[in-house]
């Protein structure tokens, strides 16, 4: 059994050392992300994509002994369609040039995409438990069905107060194909 695998959706879990004084720049960058949007977006297999820097532990009550990072950690998850191998391909040559932006401030990332696929994979994490929300949809799948429902909406509030055989009529015409 794969851990980081629920259906046909993988997870993807890579956490790296942020190099010495660029945890603030990379914060910033990866803040920036909300105003011109995910270059994961790019990719049509990412169900979910998120950065997160992690500086530190947080001590929990009743914890005895403070457990402490040496450094900041660039956090990465990814669920998605399909195997890994092919995944980070299109990772690297998607969003090349932004993906080394971002891990570029982290110790040992390449400066170039080639081996940043390498990276990637010597940083990565199994994890522990991995549950799919839509196990056996792939991302195109959910997408169409998002818009189907948009439409199935938009013609419910058109058609109100429609004779039935007008109805009827509309309804195959705009919402019976697939």
């Amino acid at each position: 059994m794969n851990a980081n695998r629920s259906g046909q959706a993988c997870a993807l879990t890579v956490l790296t050392p942020i190099l010495p004084g660029s945890e603030a720049e990379l914060r910033a960058h990866l803040e920036a992300l909300h105003e011109r949007g995910s270059p994961l977006a790019r990719l049509p297999r990412t169900h979910f994509g998120r950065w997160v820097v992690v500086p530190d532990f947080v001590r929990e009550p009743g914890q005895r002994h403070a457990d402490r990072l040496r450094c900041p950690y660039l956090l990465f998850t990814s669920c998605f369609d399909g195997p890994l191998d092919s995944y980070l391909d299109e990772l690297c040559a998607g969003i090349g040039a932004e993906a080394l932006e971002i891990w570029g401030r982290c110790a040992g990332c390449p400066a170039d995409s080639a081996g940043l696929k390498a990276y990637l994979l010597h940083n990565k994490i199994d994890t522990g438990i991995f549950v799919a929300a839509y196990p056996r949809a792939t991302v195109a799948r959910v997408r169409h069905s998002l818009e189907r429902r948009e439409r199935t909406i938009a013609f419910a509030l058109r058609s109100q107060g429609m004779e039935p055989a007008a109805l009827q009529r509309a309804f195959v015409e705009e919402l019976a194909t697939p």
